[in-house]
């Protein structure tokens, strides 16, 4: 088994401090892939010691076979992709490839109980708000436009006019897009729509986020690679899967694909 399976399978079992380095190995392993213990221990503000207690904890003898186990399946992936490639004569054609390739990955890291309740959170809730800034707005955009014609009761938050985030109390839900460089404002208003009791669903590219803690419910997208090129298509096949979901559980599948309101049939 590799650190990924090792991970998931020792979370239930952990501590409240060892899952803090797990969901940590599970979101950025690039970190445990380059670092040394005391660095990411600084960086997860835990002990070394600790770091090394976790390492045993999943089935490693130390922290350096946990680092060589990271090393080589980030190496294997990469390879991979590489190879995609190095086969394939037409660039455009190996980069989808590659694209295809984080999708099929992505599942296996995607907490899927949480997608149920996000989807269920939606469908009752009165007014829905989705907010995302800078590479986030267009999930945000996307998303609140097909939800809208869904449930009839979705808006994208335009900071431009909206002066506030919406009305009082958990049945008004505010869903907000969080990725790294992670923007102040979608924590500012994360932190407003707590104050006024909504129901916050934050989805976002790590665990450890710092809008994270703000959510009732939260849905991370965990892939190795930080580009927001290489996490907008798995981001939108996820989103895409939310707004399926939805259509089936309220009898409106035929709504995905309104072709009556176009020109062109």
């Amino acid at each position: 088994m590799n650190y990924h399976v090792r991970t998931k399978e020792s979370y239930p079992h952990l501590t409240k401090g060892l899952k803090r380095i797990a969901e940590a190995l599970l979101a950025t392993p690039i970190m445990f892939a380059t670092y040394t213990a005391k660095k990411n221990a600084e960086t997860l503000d835990v002990s070394e010691t600790m770091v090394i207690r976790f390492c045993k904890a999943i089935g490693y003898h130390g922290y350096r076979e946990l680092q060589l186990d990271v090393q080589h399946s980030l190496l294997s992936l990469k390879l991979d992709s590489d190879d995609l490639f190095e086969r394939k004569e037409n660039s455009f054609e190996s980069i989808m490839n590659v694209d295809a390739q984080n999708i099929l990955q992505a599942p296996s890291n995607i907490d899927w109980k949480m997608a149920e309740q996000i989807v269920e959170t939606l469908i009752q809730a009165i007014e829905i708000k989705v907010v995302g800034y800078y590479q986030s707005y267009s999930y945000a955009h996307w998303f609140s436009f097909n939800l809208n014609s869904l449930l009839n009761n979705s808006s994208l938050y335009r900071p431009e006019t909206d002066a506030v985030i919406m009305n009082k109390g958990k049945e008004n839900c505010v869903v907000i897009f969080s990725y790294y460089r992670y923007a102040l404002e979608s924590i500012r208003i994360a932190e407003e729509a707590k104050e006024n009791g909504n129901t916050v669903i934050i989805i976002t590219d790590s665990v450890l986020s710092p809008i994270s803690h703000l959510g009732d419910y939260v849905l991370s997208i965990q892939i190795a690679q930080k580009s927001i090129l290489e996490k907008g298509p798995v981001t939108f096949s996820l989103l895409n899967s939310l707004l399926l979901h939805i259509a089936k559980k309220i009898e409106k599948v035929e709504l995905v694909n309104p072709i009556n309101k176009y020109y062109i049939k």
